[in-house]
C-alpha cells in the first residue's frame, strides 16, 4: 500500500468514526458542541500519544554551555595602606612600613594644604615640618613636626587600649580631613 492510500484510508476511517460520535451523541441527547468538544478532546490525546511516542525513539542532544566569563580581581582601593599599617603595627615592626605610612600621610597633607588650603608647595612643606598646618599635636608630631604633647594627651593615649600607631593615623587622617575647611585652625586657611 502506497503512502497516500494509506493517508486516505486513515481519513475515511476517521471521518466514519466522528460521524458516528456525531449521530450517537445526538440520539442520547447531547447537544453538538458537547460532542464536537468531545472530538478534539481526544483527537488531542492520540496527537499528543503519538509525539511522546517519537520521542522515546530520538536519542537525546545534551547542550554544551562554554565556560563563563572569568573574573578579574582588582585590588580595593587603600588596601596598600591598609596592609602598611598592619604591618608597621605588628610585634616585629617593619620601619619600612611605617615609613610608608608617614610618608603617604605627609604626601597627603600637602595635597590639601595646596589643594583646600590654598597654599604654595613650598609653603606647605614648611607648614608640614613645623606643625603648623593642624592644631592637633599628635598629628603634627606623628607627620614629623618637633612640636611637645601635652602630659595630659600622652596619658589619654597610654589608657586608651588602642594602638598608638593606630590612634595617631586616625588623628592624623581627621586632620587632613579638616584642611581648608570651617573646622581648620585659623592658620591653616587662606
Amino acid at each position: 500500500m502506497t503512502l497516500t492510500r494509506r493517508l486516505f484510508l486513515l481519513v475515511g476511517v476517521v471521518a466514519t468514526v466522528a460521524g458516528f460520535a456525531v449521530v450517537a451523541g445526538v440520539s442520547l441527547g447531547l447537544e453538538l458542541t458537547d460532542v464536537f468538544l468531545g472530538l478534539v478532546a481526544v483527537l488531542a490525546a492520540i496527537q499528543g500519544l503519538r509525539y511522546v511516542q517519537r520521542r522515546r525513539d530520538t536519542t537525546p542532544n545534551p547542550t554544551v554551555t562554554g565556560d563563563p566569563e572569568a573574573r578579574v580581581t582588582v585590588p580595593t582601593p587603600g588596601s596598600d595602606f591598609d596592609d602598611d599599617l598592619v604591618s608597621a603595627a605588628g610585634r616585629r615592626t617593619r620601619w619600612a612600613a611605617r615609613e610608608r605610612v608617614v610618608d603617604r600621610l605627609k604626601a597627603r597633607a600637602k595635597a590639601a594644604l595646596v589643594a583646600r588650603g590654598g597654599r604654595a608647595p613650598e609653603e606647605a612643606a614648611a607648614l608640614l615640618d613645623t606643625g603648623g598646618w593642624t592644631d592637633d599635636p599628635v598629628a603634627a608630631r606623628f607627620l614629623g613636626a618637633s612640636v611637645s604633647i601635652p602630659l595630659r594627651q600622652r596619658v589619654r593615649l597610654f589608657l586608651s587600649g588602642q594602638s598608638s600607631l593606630a590612634d595617631r593615623v586616625e588623628r592624623t587622617v581627621a586632620a587632613i580631613e579638616r584642611v581648608g575647611t570651617a573646622d581648620a585652625p585659623a592658620g591653616e586657611r587662606r
